[in-house]
């Protein structure tokens, strides 16, 4: 199955943990959608990213092939957040090239206005860093650094 993972996700040391068959497929951005952090981390004690509907932005993230194990895997979110609260969505996202690819990904009911912190954020610019997104996705995380 396609999944298209982003934030924290994205991280090889996570997603090796979460997802350990994954396979890259593409950088790709989400349109219209804009990252939030409406739900809290017991994990990370802070803001947990999340995609939510934004006319004229989009979201960077990676489409990996994942298997069925490594759904149940990333579905347990570490019991980061509460079960169910993450469901899984089919969306399209768009290839660096510019072609449509519908894939499922993560997206979760806002429960309020949640900060990240330095921490969450050093270990998302790490995956993000890893995968060589674009300094214009890498610029955009830094501005979600506390101020």
């Amino acid at each position: 199955m396609k999944f298209f993972l982003y934030g924290d996700n994205v991280n090889p040391t996570q997603l090796k943990r979460r997802a350990p068959e994954h396979q890259f497929v593409t950088l790709a951005t989400l349109p219209e959608h804009t990252i939030q952090f409406g739900r809290w981390s017991s994990q990370w004690r802070c803001g947990l990213a999340n995609v939510a509907p934004s006319p004229g932005e989009k979201v960077w993230g990676a489409v990996f092939e994942v298997t069925e194990e490594d759904i149940k895997l990333l579905d347990q979110f570490e019991e980061d957040v509460p079960q169910g609260a993450f469901r899984h969505v089919q969306v399209t996202v768009h290839d660096q090239a510019g072609e449509k690819m519908l894939v499922t990904t993560y997206a979760a009911e806002s429960i309020g206005k949640f900060k990240p912190k330095d921490h969450y954020l050093d270990w998302v610019l790490k995956g993000l860093k890893h995968w060589k997104f674009p300094d214009e996705c890498i610029e955009q995380w830094q501005l979600y650094r506390p101020k």
